[in-house]
């Protein structure tokens, strides 16, 4: 009887590491922000940081 309980335990152990396991693998992914969903670019854009009179737009 006490190998059931200790083959009972040892089975809901390896169940919820299982589990802990697939859980971080699912996780979704950070979002890589590109130069269209920066604010800062986007503010340098409408705000003219290039204002070089040599280098017309």
């Amino acid at each position: 009887m006490l190998y059931l309980l200790l083959a009972l335990i040892i089975a809901a152990v390896v169940y919820v590491g299982w589990r802990a396991v697939r859980a971080q693998a699912n996780r979704p992914k950070t979002r890589v922000i590109g130069p269209d969903d920066d604010p800062d670019f986007l503010w340098r854009l409408t705000h003219g940081d290039n204002n070089n009179p040599n280098n017309p737009r």
